[in-house]
């Protein structure tokens, strides 16, 4: 049924969008709360898991 493949698209387009602003949103959110960070604080904290590191920018996402 044409109808409901667009309605599908169309679904499936809105999703990948709200998906990448909320990588991005993320992201930001990483790199703030590292910018608050004091160098000891920075240092320590590396020492746990990398800085400047965003799970999803691994994660391959469709593009069509």
């Amino acid at each position: 049924n044409q109808g409901r493949a667009s309605d599908n698209q169309r679904l499936f387009n809105n999703a990948v969008i709200r998906v990448q602003h909320l990588h991005q949103l993320a992201a930001k959110m990483i790199n703030d709360f590292e910018d608050s960070l004091l160098p000891e604080e920075r240092r320590q904290l590396s020492k746990i898991f990398p800085l400047s590191f965003c799970n999803s920018d691994y994660i391959e996402a469709p593009t069509g």
